[in-house]
């Protein structure tokens, strides 16, 4: 997946578990997608099945 995608997917995982999280507090999610954009990748999907295994 490339580095944009990930990112993306990573960030609206995460904004979607904490709705109210500032940009500021998700820095972590653009260095693991940039140096880890396959891992980014893997912790969003894990994210969204865990989000929907809740709702």
């Amino acid at each position: 997946m490339p580095l944009v995608f990930a990112r993306a997917a990573l960030l609206a995982e995460l904004a979607r578990l904490v709705a109210g999280a500032d940009v500021s507090e998700l820095g972590f999610a653009a260095r693991l997608a940039t140096t880890e954009p396959e891992a980014a990748d893997a912790l969003a999907a894990f994210l969204a099945r865990a989000e929907r295994t809740q709702g």
